[in-house]
């Protein structure tokens, strides 16, 4: 039988027997960070970036492209309503899809971030989202080892 705890101003804890879904493998292929949209909050998604990149061992160069990448994206940002960006990042076979949104309308046809986009990624094109502008970058991915 679990049991539980809480006085005034602690978080709640229940103990007893696991789950039954929580010994299944879940293979993790996706990852979506939602972060407020104020500059000193940004540098957390290069860290997730730097990690993912490390963790698919990742060419440090391809990673600090995928990180610029989407630091110009994110420069083109139009916060929801509750001032957050949201960034998803797909692992998929040989490539990483990563979207970026909401932007400002037009943010991902804009000429200038066309030309900083077109040496980082393979292709980069617009999504309409619950009618607001993202992003869609697909970065090949390559091995650190193939690129020695």
């Amino acid at each position: 039988m679990p049991c539980s705890h809480a006085e005034a101003g602690e978080v709640t804890r229940t103990f007893g027997a696991p789950r039954a879904w929580a010994n299944v493998p879940v293979p993790v292929n996706a990852i979506t960070l939602t972060v407020p949209a104020e500059r000193r909050f940004l540098g957390v998604v290069n860290l997730v970036l730097g990690g993912l990149g490390s963790r698919l061992d990742l060419p440090y160069a391809q990673v600090d492209d995928l990180q610029l990448a989407v630091d110009s994206v994110l420069a083109h940002g139009d916060p929801t309503a509750d001032g957050v960006l949201t960034v998803e990042v797909e692992v998929g076979e040989g490539r990483l899809i990563v979207q970026v949104g909401p932007l400002v309308e037009g943010g991902a046809s804009n000429d200038g971030l066309k030309r900083v986009l077109a040496p980082l990624v393979a292709s980069a094109w617009p999504l309409d989202r619950d009618g607001r502008e993202w992003i869609q970058l697909e970065i090949e991915r390559e091995t650190a080892v193939e690129s020695r």
